[in-house]
């Protein structure tokens, strides 16, 4: 892959004739065919933070947003290091061209893998900019104190940081083999002015003032316009194809056709539609696709009578033949992203001279660098030549990781030589998702007399989730299954103690196509487990938070104070009186970085079965909050989608497609579904921050 040099990382940038310029190292080389793994460390530069040699603090931004607004949190840690307001920061997306390649956004691991990073960054940026300081001054290092936006002596003199900046271009590079400087962020003693407040999230006003944020938005000379034909799944092949009435179409500029991908260009949206209207095609499957095909697959119990599942991950002194207290089976039903921006891309193949082309690239995307490295190996460009725009994403969350409208408008621009924006209709969403997978769970728990869990048991099959097919080349998918499906363990381990455990799984290829979701597997194992332990404490005769407290032992502290402080929130609301109301809680843990629990107020309705929310309470530890009021807003979206998945969001299969094609039928939570909502935040200072 090919290394940016700092000059080059400075002509990028904006400017080469001065100013001072931080630079974090970054480790891992990406993997052509998988997404960027790439995050800070020390091998070659990659995060920086820049003085301009007119005084202006800029910093690239290491995140993609798609609402969660990591970028603010860590343009506050720039703010708190280096003494300024974060509006003093100009926040900058850089293109693929401009810095060497980032990770993936995925995950919750912004502020997790960039906050130190990004601290370190700053603070050897203030404290080479004190040497400076002093040498300016004829004072000591030592003398020379923090004031706002630069420095200070006791005697009255200052200096700002634009008066510090000269013509010459000076780069910093943190060595790593030694002592970071003092990073302000992360000092519990500090009395922050940026870091722990609430701030306006960047970009709030380009939002509703109309700015060009989205991909679809972004105004490019000569654009035409296409779309591609979506297999019902990605394994499919075309059996025939008929495009006999295209070529009446008005405005046509271009039918494509090669092997299994057949799309048009014209010359305005309305166009396109007509041109698709025109185009019919019938596929070969690899195998049915309908509801009872995926039921069927994913029988835990039929797959738990034959033996032992493939995979194990807990086998603790098990014992099998148990008089189980509870033995219960909870099923989860297949969900798709259904982002509310339908994903668009432009691509265009500008001519770079001498025969050559540079093809440009606007998209929402999650991972910027494999979309470039996928394009290069699709158009047999360089990947020099090929520079990625990274706009704003209208949802995502695992579901716009990979190489797809973007092949769509790189395939159909390659053909006109014209820049081309394709943007996928809300049918091509749901058709074209890489959906969570359905899964069923069987757990079998048991108490010893003294009301202790003694036996757990929890067996479940799931479709694959990382490793899902057509995440990974065919060559190399086979090797990479020998192991775990990170994404299908995850939560799966429950934060209960018991003297006996066993934890099994299997993971199955399903006939549609999957891929990663929020929170990945946690949500469904999350879900099942808690539910179990509901029903064992109402068999026992137990009050289920005590039991749920005193079954974790001293082993999750963090989780305990959540479960203990939502019990407290939620009694500051009595439920009404009469039959059909209730209060649940639940609590869990991701990735041994994010602690939650949730209180749900519930009615059912005893004649017709259905089920409303009337108020949540919600408990979160996500170590130091950075922008508490972000926090906030990342969790009540959570919790709303929350409301989907447990409620209405069902992916209906059948007739060998995806029978979802609109939010006519797959219901997702609205205005009138909405609980109230109290939010309490656990403030853990000396705790480095996580995502929600």
């Amino acid at each position: 892959m090919a290394q940016i040099t700092r000059r080059k990382f400075l002509i990028a940038s904006g400017w080469v004739a001065g100013g001072v310029t931080a630079l974090v190292a970054l480790r891992h080389r990406a993997v052509a065919v998988a997404p960027t793994i790439i995050f800070p460390d020390g091998e070659s530069g990659a995060t920086w933070v820049q003085i301009r040699p007119d005084g202006v603090c800029q910093m690239f931004f290491p995140r993609i947003d798609m609402g969660q607004n990591a970028n603010t949190g860590l343009a506050q840690i720039v703010a708190e290091e280096l003494n300024l307001s974060i509006e003093d920061i100009q926040g900058v997306q850089p293109n693929t061209s401009q810095v060497p390649p980032l990770a993936v956004t995925a995950g919750s691991m912004s502020l997790t893998a960039f906050s130190r990073p990004m601290a370190i960054a700053a603070a050897t940026l203030r404290e080479q900019l004190r040497g400076l300081a002093a040498v300016h001054l004829g004072a000591p290092l030592s003398s020379i104190l923090d004031s706002v936006g630069g420095f200070r002596t006791a005697e009255g003199q200052s200096l700002s940081y634009a008066a510090l900046v000269n013509e010459t271009s000076l780069v910093i590079e943190f060595d790593d083999t030694k002592s970071a400087p003092a990073l302000y962020t992360f000092d519990s003693n500090r009395i922050k002015q940026q870091v722990g407040h609430s701030k306006t999230p960047l970009g709030t006003r380009g939002l509703v003032t109309g700015e060009p944020v989205y991909a679809a938005d972004v105004p490019v000379a000569g654009v035409l316009f296409g779309r591609a034909i979506q297999p019902p799944v990605r394994t499919a092949r075309m059996a025939s194809i008929d495009t006999t009435g295209v070529a009446a179409v008005a405005g046509l500029v271009a039918l494509v056709q090669t092997d299994d991908f057949v799309g048009v260009v014209c010359k305005t949206p309305s166009a396109v539609d007509a041109a698709m209207a025109e185009i019919e095609v019938t596929w070969d499957l690899e195998q049915p696709i309908n509801q009872a095909e995926i039921d069927r697959l994913v029988d835990v119990d039929a797959e738990m009578a034959v033996g032992d599942l493939e995979q194990v991950l807990l086998d603790q002194s098990h014992r099998k033949t148990v008089d189980w207290a509870i033995d219960l089976r909870f099923d989860v039903q297949v969900q798709t992203h259904a982002a509310q921006e339908p994903r668009a891309a432009i691509a265009y193949f500008k001519d770079a001279g001498e025969g050559g082309h540079q093809l440009q690239i606007w998209t929402g995307t999650q991972d910027p660098w494999a979309i470039k490295r996928f394009a290069a190996m699709d158009t047999s460009l360089s990947e020099e030549d090929i520079i990625v725009y990274p706009m704003r994403l209208g949802g995502g969350f695992g579901g716009r990781e990979h190489y797809e409208v973007e092949r769509d408008a790189v395939r159909l621009a390659r053909t006109v030589q014209r820049p081309v924006k394709v943007q996928w209709t809300r049918q091509d969403e749901f058709t074209a998702s890489r959906n969570r997978p359905a899964s069923a769970h069987r757990l079998r728990i048991n108490c010893d007399e003294a009301g202790n869990l003694s036996d757990w048991w929890h067996g479940y099959v799931t479709g694959h989730v990382i490793l899902a097919r057509d995440r990974l080349p065919g060559w190399l998918l086979p090797v990479a299954r020998l192991g775990e499906d990170m994404g299908v363990v995850k939560g799966a381990l429950s934060p209960y103690e018991a003297p006996h455990q066993r934890v099994e799984f299997k993971d199955v290829d399903l006939p549609i196509d999957l891929g990663v979701w929020r929170s990945l597997n946690a949500a469904p194992a999350i879900f099942a487990i808690e539910s179990a332990m509901d029903e064992l404490a109402i068999q026992q005769g137990l009050e289920p938070v005590d039991f749920k407290l005193a079954q974790m032992g001293d082993q999750h502290p963090r989780l305990q104070h959540c479960l203990a402080r939502v019990r407290a929130l939620s009694l500051n609301a009595t439920l009404p009186e009469g039959s059909g109301y209730g209060r649940g809680f639940a609590c869990g843990i991701y990735d041994n970085r994010c602690f939650v629990a949730i209180s749900a107020d519930v009615q059912v309705d005893t004649a017709t079965q259905a089920i409303r929310v009337h108020r949540l309470c919600c408990v979160q530890d996500v170590g130091m909050p950075i922008n508490p009021g972000q926090l906030r807003a990342q969790i009540e979206s959570n919790l709303t989608w929350s409301l989907g998945m447990a409620l209405f969001e069902r992916l209906e299969v059948g007739d060998n497609r995806i029978k979802s094609t609109n939010f006519d039928n797959y219901r997702i939570p609205r205005m009138a579904d909405m609980p109230s909502v109290d939010i309490e935040i656990v403030d853990q200072p000396s705790i480095p921050p996580a995502g929600a």
